[in-house]
């Protein structure tokens, strides 16, 4: 009995020795397979962005591998035939960043356009995708000013002085016949121009007096498919 008991034990003991290498193996195989195995991860810095006609724009690829190091090398495809892009680093052979620089020419259709970047290796691949919005280089701008002083005032132009380039536009203001009075001028898209209102004041038709006031900032944007803003209107508050 006590023989068969200790020979029970053992093969007990013997079986689950046998069980824990099994799984051992089993585990120590999965981790080898895996060192074997190159797993790619990619990811862009945005998955939407805006270019205006003629203009150049950059995103950032990140690409990620895990595993049995091997060559990877990015390329990229997209729905339109006049967009161009380029990578500052397009392979290697372990994790690494890379910026794609996209060049929209004046002659591409304003729109949303679909771009893939590619990373493939020998043994695998991944994906990742971005919207390239292409917006109009120029817009109409167009609204009116509503006039707020106890003096008679007449409205000369309207100045736009582009923050970023100091450029000036200036365009005259117009007095309609059934009192559509207001402006009209065409500004670049996605810029921001500081409004000046220039004008003439006194009493009654006798305005001889010229000033201007600064009436606030407007930030021009029109998103693709579109060239125009309307109904942009400022007040003049006048009290000297």
């Amino acid at each position: 009995m006590v023989q068969a008991s200790i020979k029970r034990r053992n093969i007990l003991i013997a079986s689950v020795v046998i069980v824990v290498l099994v799984i051992s193996s089993l585990g120590a195989l999965i981790i080898y397979n895996q060192l074997l195995t190159t797993h790619i991860s990619l990811s862009l810095s945005t998955n939407q962005l805006n270019i205006i006609q003629g203009s150049i724009s950059e995103i950032e690829v990140n690409v990620g591998l895990k595993g049995n190091p091997e060559n990877v090398n990015l390329s990229y495809s997209t729905n339109s035939s006049s967009i161009q892009c380029t990578y500052d680093n397009s392979k290697g052979n372990s994790s690494f960043i890379s910026t794609l620089t996209i060049s929209v020419p004046d002659s591409t259709p304003t729109g949303n356009y679909s771009l893939t970047v590619k990373a493939s290796g020998s043994t695998t691949m991944a994906n990742a995708s971005c919207i390239i919005s292409v917006l109009g280089k120029n817009v109409t701008v167009s609204g009116g000013i509503q006039v707020s002083s106890f003096w008679a005032v007449n409205i000369d132009s309207l100045q736009f002085k582009d923050i970023r380039t100091n450029a000036i536009f200036t365009v005259a203001y117009i007095y309609g016949q059934n009192g559509e009075n207001g402006y009209s001028i065409v500004l670049r898209n996605e810029e921001t121009y500081i409004v000046t209102v220039n004008f003439h004041y006194g009493v009654s038709t006798f305005t001889p007096f010229s000033a201007s006031i600064h009436v606030g900032n407007l930030t021009v944007y029109a998103p693709a498919g579109s060239n125009v803003m309307q109904e942009q209107d400022f007040t003049l508050n006048y009290a000297q």
